[in-house]
């Protein structure tokens, strides 16, 4: 149990003395004064801004939905919705407003409050049990007391403890963000990845089609003694290697699906139904604001994150250094004690004391100093962190907009690569009916036009992809939330408390 403390009690005045100069130095604050670091970003990207990407500073928004795909913007919903990363991040933020409320708890008087009641045999000596001066061995006493503990926070140890959970709680918003902003992402790259294996397998199964016919014809040919075994065996060949080219695409879409499905937050079984009709692979927006670097750095939540991260360790250097200083701490006690439960509240049983802890860490070996030094360093590493997230960002974009830039082009010639053996195929097909040709230069016409379209269905999804990855690596969509996006709530309520009610 515990018991009313014995310490010399100080006169009213002496100390409502003390406690004005203890809140007078209350206001010290030592540490470092946090200020966000002005890092020097390029004016401009070093690769050239191509066709179709321009210097608007706009931010993305939903650009998921420029790629008019209903099914796209569906998924991605979905994913906003059930995705378990971005739940998990989501309940960061409540652990990250737990942790700064306990830190905020220490700037506070903290008050227990404790009944006790005991009972002797009898022949207890005067005065023992319960602290109770007045027990003259009667065999029960009572008390009702609480107990007062205040640290008075003179060198801002907690208002810096303060500052640095306040900091990492907008820390895992940013965070949120960038899970949020990589889960669009990946769902709109997954989305495009299925539709382009789809269309590979269309144009495989046009050239399956389309070599079926080959071979009835050389089989035709053979029966009137124009062909011999060797070309129909050939046909058959190829025909038979065409048909091995399946397993691995629909092997390959299940995989895209599975991914999709982990994405959303599902089993894939009913994705797969969903997906089971081809449709064409996305198109992306005619033009992308990239914006210019400034832009990106302000907007890109792992930029956001990495800066709010500096905050918190530059706030523990103050922590570090508050505790060289002396401490104060106020205790106290008061209640009612009295050996009858029926006089336990009367005005004479009351009781109260205040006591003044002082302390004062004069000698460590070093070790509060060396807190101190870790501090630094932590901070210091934290500002590099800062510095390199940066660079990787710019970096982003800059091997975004050249990815973009080079699947365009790559497009284009596939394009008239694809035209091109459509016209020898046709070619090709008429001079064998006729005699002129062999079948060794349809066969290879087929072939040459089956791997362009192939390609081109290839090339068409690594233009959407990198849309995708240029909209991602530029920041883009964080802002965009919906009453059922995972942590959108959370993210809201969190803002609305922050000091100056905008957005870290």
């Amino acid at each position: 149990m515990t018991k009313l403390r014995h310490r010399r009690c100080l006169s009213h005045q002496f100390c409502w003395l003390i406690l004005t100069g203890f809140f007078t130095l209350g206001s010290c604050t030592v540490g470092p004064d946090y200020q966000r670091p002005q890092i020097q970003v390029p004016d401009a990207w070093h690769v050239a801004v191509v066709e179709g990407v321009t210097t608007e500073t706009a931010a993305p928004g939903d650009w998921w939905a420029a790629f008019d795909d209903p099914t796209m913007v569906e998924l991605i919903a979905l994913a906003d919705q059930r995705n378990f990363d971005l739940r998990i991040a989501t309940s960061s933020i409540r652990q990250a407003r737990s942790e700064y409320g306990i830190a905020a708890a220490n700037l506070y008087p903290q008050l227990s409050l404790e009944p006790e009641a005991g009972f002797s045999d009898g022949n207890a000596e005067p005065g023992v049990g319960l602290n109770n001066a007045n027990n003259n061995g009667s065999d029960s006493a009572y008390q009702f007391t609480m107990d007062l503990a205040w640290e008075i926070d003179l060198w801002g140890r907690v208002r810096r403890s303060m500052e640095s959970q306040e900091a990492d709680l907008e820390a895992e918003i940013e965070a949120w963000r960038d899970i949020l902003i990589t889960i669009r992402a990946e769902v709109a790259a997954s989305y495009i990845e299925i539709r382009s294996y789809q269309a590979q397998i269309d144009a495989l199964e046009d050239t399956i089609v389309s070599y079926q016919q080959t071979f009835e014809l050389v089989a035709q040919t053979y029966a009137r003694g124009e062909a011999n075994e060797i070309e129909l065996a050939a046909a058959d060949a190829n025909l038979a290697r065409l048909t091995a080219q399946r397993p691995p695409l629909r092997d390959a879409i299940n995989k895209a699906i599975n991914r999709l499905g982990s994405l959303i937050g599902e089993y894939p079984g009913g994705l797969a139904r969903q997906l089971a009709v081809t449709q064409p692979v996305p198109r992306p927006p005619a033009n992308i604001g990239a914006g210019i670097p400034a832009d990106v750095i302000r907007r890109r939540p792992d930029v956001r994150e990495a800066e709010r991260r500096l905050a918190a360790a530059s706030a523990l250097i103050g922590v570090a250094e508050a505790s060289l200083y002396p401490a104060l701490q106020i205790n106290g006690a008061g209640g009612f004690s009295s050996q009858q439960i029926t006089g336990l509240f009367d005005s004479g049983q009351l009781g109260s004391m205040v006591g003044i802890d002082f302390s004062w860490p004069i000698f460590t070996a070093g070790r509060l100093e060396a807190v101190v030094d870790l501090r630094n360093e932590q901070a210091r590493q934290a500002l590099l962190a800062l510095q390199s997230t940066m660079i990787d960002a710019v970096a982003d974009v800059e091997n975004a907009l050249s990815d973009h830039l080079e699947s365009q082009l790559e497009q284009a010639a596939v394009q008239r690569t694809e035209v091109a053996y459509a016209r020898v195929m046709d070619f090709a097909t008429d001079r064998f009916r006729r005699g002129i040709d062999n079948l060794g230069t349809l066969l290879a016409a087929e072939r040459d036009l089956l791997a362009a379209r192939q390609a081109l269905a290839v090339a068409d999804g690594q233009v959407a992809a990198n849309a995708v990855l240029l909209y991602k690596a530029l920041g883009g969509g964080w802002d965009v939330m919906t009453e059922h996006t995972a942590g959108a709530q959370v993210v809201d309520d969190e803002e609305q408390t922050l000091p100056d009610g905008e957005p870290s």
